[in-house]
């Protein structure tokens, strides 16, 4: 397994981590503490030690599985999390608040049973978070301190809703990273979605920062497992997937082994973030280690 720093924090993360927000499906009654578990110890025979999820998955579903998951073996694995949200029946809420950043923390780190947590992300999904950002800046800025101060935050990041919403130019990430002294930062990335060659990877390299890629098979669309009775199936966007597969997937690789591979090949990226629901899913994303893109 490759390790890459993240940034400026002294950690290194596995080039290819484990995103959990499918573990939170159905309140997180999709799966089991056992698969988890079974999914967490093949991640460890093969080198993986980063996993990222989330504090609105599900009310801190996908965090409990894993907290209880873990058990002993937490300083086995680096884990990310996010604040800014907080989930209630039907619907997730904004949470920007001193008060609502502190009690997310203190949530966070009881679901994932552990007194700290490695990396704590900003956790902006719309225009609506940077300007409730901007209105909470000093609160976010104390409780963030006094976590790091006392140990319970190791590094701060921000994780970047899909990009080509609302963040193309980087404009988001630079606001912020002004403001609070973030170290890494998320976002989508994949060989269909590469808004963020535009500003935000040529920033994050500028000022040294960890870089996080999520959905590195678009939404299925770089799946062998995509059809197009797919809610989300677009003809066009497969017309652009059925020439990358012409012109750049070697013969006999795996669509998805691949497109993993194309996000790691990418320097700038310290570790990319599939999901996982089984641990031979495990075994496919580090046989994309292998594939020269």
């Amino acid at each position: 397994m490759e390790y890459r720093a993240l940034g400026k924090t002294g950690m290194k993360v596995s080039v290819v981590g484990i995103e959990t927000h499918q573990w939170s499906g159905m309140g997180g009654r999709l799966f089991s503490v056992l698969d988890i578990r079974a999914i967490l110890a093949r991640a460890e025979k093969s080198g993986i030690n980063f996993i990222d999820t989330g504090e609105c998955y599900f009310f801190h579903a996908a965090e409990r599985l894993l907290g209880d998951a873990l058990g002993k073996n937490r300083k086995k694995f680096i884990i990310a999390t996010k604040f800014g949200h907080k989930s209630e029946p039907q619907r997730v809420v904004p949470a920007w608040t001193k008060e609502a950043i502190q009690k997310s923390l203190e949530n966070s780190m009881k679901a994932l049973n552990t007194d700290y947590i490695d990396l704590y992300q900003i956790h902006l999904n719309s225009t609506e978070d940077a300007q409730s950002i901007r209105t909470n800046i000093s609160s976010i800025k104390e409780v963030l301190h006094e976590a790091w101060r006392t140990g319970k935050v190791r590094a701060v990041g921000i994780c970047l809703g899909d990009n080509e919403l609302f963040d193309t130019n980087g404009a988001l990430l630079k606001d912020v990273a002004k403001m609070l002294d973030i170290e890494i930062v998320q976002f989508v990335y994949s060989r269909l979605a590469r808004e963020a060659e535009k500003q935000i990877l040529p920033f994050a390299k500028k000022h040294e920062l960890g870089v996080i890629a999520r959905a590195p098979l678009s939404k299925g669309y770089l799946s062998t497992r995509f059809k197009p009775t797919n809610k989300s199936y677009d003809a066009e966007r497969m017309k652009e997937v059925e020439k990358i597969k012409e012109t750049e997937v070697p013969a006999g690789a795996d669509l998805s082994e691949w497109a993993i591979a194309w996000c790691a090949s990418n320097p700038l990226v310290s570790s990319v973030v599939p999901g996982c629901s089984a641990p031979e899913q495990i075994d496919s994303t580090v046989r994309a280690l292998k594939i020269k893109v």
